[in-house]
């Protein structure tokens, strides 16, 4: 089938239509709410399959390729008589229901933190901030997982799209709208868990290692060193040099120190530290 190759399937009829009849593993979302959910979608460069109308699968085609992803192939249905005509060609492919597949997923070092590091240690849920959240994808996870989430960022509209896909992931985070370069921003306390992802501010060095717990962890990925070829970022007050953070997190157990390569290509520095003291193992 086309849509085999698909990172994923997205239905942007009505609601109604959708539990009517869908493919199988498909994920409804209105078309005209793409924009203001794009977090609720897999990380670009996703290949995404299309159904809905000539309108729908046009404006949201459009949209996508400018945010870098890729759309695979579309099932066209613009009346009912068109699905009539899709399922008699395609019989018994189509389901009803008013599953959607959830699409979106955490961070990779995220999810490893969690699955690998946490586990091996036997550490339990905490309390944690996540600073730069973005459409807090990472936030919720955590949330999923138990953990006590604070999450920060300084614009609004994006802070927005997190608690909408909090409020459908059924997960509970504290969300602060404010500037991280400005005083009063950061809570005077500490955490057991500070995420910091593609997010960079070198002057919050010492803020962000006050802000873990003895024993506690600090998750760290952005940018390094050669992602510049890439055409973004390229101001090097955003982009990390190899070795750095363990450098400065020098009072830190290493447990992560390494390079990868996101799918456009792009390099990022992984760092995962556990501070030393409390009463958890060096």
């Amino acid at each position: 089938m086309l849509f085999d190759s698909a990172d994923g399937i997205l239905d942007l009829r009505s609601f109604e239509e959708f539990k009517v009849a869908h493919l199988p593993e498909s994920t409804w979302m209105a078309w005209q709410d793409v924009p203001d959910h794009l977090n609720e979608l897999p990380a670009a460069p996703a290949k995404l399959f299309l159904v809905g109308s000539h309108q729908a699968i046009e404006e949201v085609s459009l949209y996508l390729h400018e945010k870098n992803y890729q759309v695979s192939g579309s099932l066209l249905i613009n009346h009912a008589e068109d699905l009539a005509r899709w399922q008699q060609q395609l019989p018994g492919l189509f389901i009803s229901g008013k599953e959607s597949k959830t699409l979106w997923s955490p961070s990779a070092l995220v999810k490893e933190f969690i699955e690998s590091v946490v586990t091996d240690s036997k550490s339990h849920a905490g309390t944690a901030i996540d600073l730069g959240c973005g459409g807090g994808r990472d936030a919720v996870f955590l949330a999923k997982q138990g953990w006590k989430v604070t999450a920060i960022d300084q614009e609004s509209r994006v802070i927005k799209r997190a608690k909408q896909l909090a409020s459908r992931a059924g997960a509970s985070v504290k969300w602060k709208c404010c500037d991280l370069k400005k005083a009063g921003c950061l809570p005077e306390t500490e955490f057991d868990l500070v995420l910091v992802m593609r997010f960079l501010n070198r002057n919050l060095y010492s803020e962000i290692d006050a802000r873990v717990k003895p024993g506690g962890w600090l998750v760290f990925q952005t940018f390094v060193e050669g992602v510049e070829v890439f055409g973004s970022p390229k101001n090097p007050n955003y982009i990390l040099r190899k070795g750095e953070l363990a450098q400065v997190f020098a009072d830190f157990k290493v447990i992560i120190d390494r390079i990868d390569i996101l799918p456009d290509g792009r390099p990022v520095a992984c760092f995962v530290g556990q501070k030393r003291g409390g009463n958890r193992p060096d």
